[in-house]
């Protein structure tokens, strides 16, 4: 078969639905870097099948019971791997079920994250993870993962990088004329081939990701307080948005120029009963108090692409929570589902773009795993639960336990 024209290849591997083909890739060395490693068939293959990105939530895991010796810690997600920690650093692609060990003991960031846990308090540390970056070159001669870390001292910022084979300091550094520190629990964005890091002044942190050179934007944004912020992407227009939102309004804000965050549009939060965030009953704000906190509708902007707006709401008092869209073409709002979901916690939802991208390392190379390690049972689980058969988007599908799919 390794013999017949690639028209005829082809045309029998296009008849192959998704999981049927990546078990092909296994199958043999010339599956694998054809299926694998072939942009231009990947591209056709999805865009046959209109397999697009979907939106995924895993939290602290209903389903999967997790010691405290293997918390489980999604660092980030990029052209269809995942960047994910369980006691001990994976990236992982959940289409092919493949995945790699990297030995993080060599980087100067991860380890103040993710070692020494808190028992009362698993993720004490991980505030400062949104300082990780992980990013993926789809270049068709090299289509190597890199993780970079920026490392904050005062007004100078340095990077840490990993290809996949071991941690380096980058030559390039910024230093800015002014002190402001990364947005905690602000996940960082790719665009472009570049991660981006937004600080509290609005300004950003940006690192390319092939030339490993690294300038600030100097955009301003004056945040007012308790105002909530996401910073994600515009896949229609590829362009950097921050999203703001007080009780009042939700304000969509586009980079321009490199330089100047534009509004671009306004959304009203509304009181509608069971369709949008409620505000408390004047019954409740009676209270006062620790009663009234209990009581009170928190709620955060957890995703966004240019096509809807992804808001989870709950209560203190329980731990479940409603996941509301907003359908920016639409104008308007409608329920997802309920999910289990930590309070505060906005880092857990993430963009899941399906991929056949091979991450295995060569026979010489790769790391022996023992047959007893217990990593690896949570990490085939987790993989398993990211049904990229599951539609498509962030609208249509219904919402799960652990794994939430929209």
């Amino acid at each position: 078969m390794n013999d017949l024209p690639l028209f005829v290849l082809d045309d029998v591997l296009f008849r192959l639905e998704l999981k049927s083909l990546a078990m092909m890739r296994c199958t043999n060395k010339f599956f694998q870097s054809y299926i694998s490693n072939d942009s231009d068939f990947q591209i056709a293959y999805f865009a046959m099948y209109k397999i697009e990105p979907i939106m995924f939530h895993l939290d602290s895991c209903e389903k999967i019971e997790l010691d405290i010796r293997n918390r489980l810690y999604i660092f980030g997600s990029c052209s269809g791997l995942l960047l994910l920690y369980i006691n001990g650093l994976f990236v992982a692609n959940p289409l092919t079920k493949t995945y790699r060990i990297l030995d993080h003991s060599g980087s100067k960031l991860i380890p103040r994250i993710v070692d020494g846990l808190n028992l009362s308090d698993p993720f004490l540390h991980m505030e400062r993870a949104m300082c990780v970056g992980f990013a993926v070159n789809r270049n068709q001669t090299t289509k190597r993962f890199k993780i970079v870390g920026i490392l904050e001292m005062e007004t100078v910022y340095g990077f840490e990088i990993n290809d996949g084979d071991s941690w380096r300091l980058s030559e390039t550094s910024i230093t800015t004329s002014t002190k402001s520190d990364l947005t905690t629990n602000m996940k960082h964005v790719y665009l472009d081939g570049t991660l981006h890091w937004l600080r509290n002044d609005g300004s950003i942190i940006a690192f390319d990701s092939e030339t490993e050179q690294a300038r600030l934007i100097p955009s301003i944004f004056h945040r007012k307080q308790d105002m909530k912020l996401l910073f994600a992407t515009d896949d229609k227009i590829s362009r950097l948005t921050l999203i703001s939102g007080t009780e009042e309004t939700i304000s969509v804000y586009t980079l321009v120029e490199n330089s100047k965050w534009t509004l671009s549009r306004q959304i009203n939060i509304v009181s509608m009963e069971g369709n949008i965030i409620v505000r408390l009953s004047p019954e409740t704000q009676k209270l006062g108090g620790d009663w009234e906190d209990l009581f009170r509708i928190h709620w955060n902007m957890v995703a966004y692409d240019g096509k809807f707006l992804v808001v989870r709401e709950m209560r203190r008092i329980t731990s479940r929570g409603l996941v509301h869209l907003y359908d920016m073409e639409a104008n308007s709002w409608r329920i997802l589902g309920s999910i289990w979901c930590g309070y505060g916690d906005i880092r857990n939802f993430y963009k899941f773009t399906p991929s056949l991208l091979s991450v295995e390392k060569d026979e010489q190379t790769k790391v022996l795993i023992a047959s007893d390690d217990q990593r690896i049972p949570y990490l085939t689980e987790v993989m398993g639960l990211i049904d990229t058969t599951m539609g498509s988007g962030i609208g249509p599908n219904v919402v799960s336990n652990i794994v939430t799919i929209y």
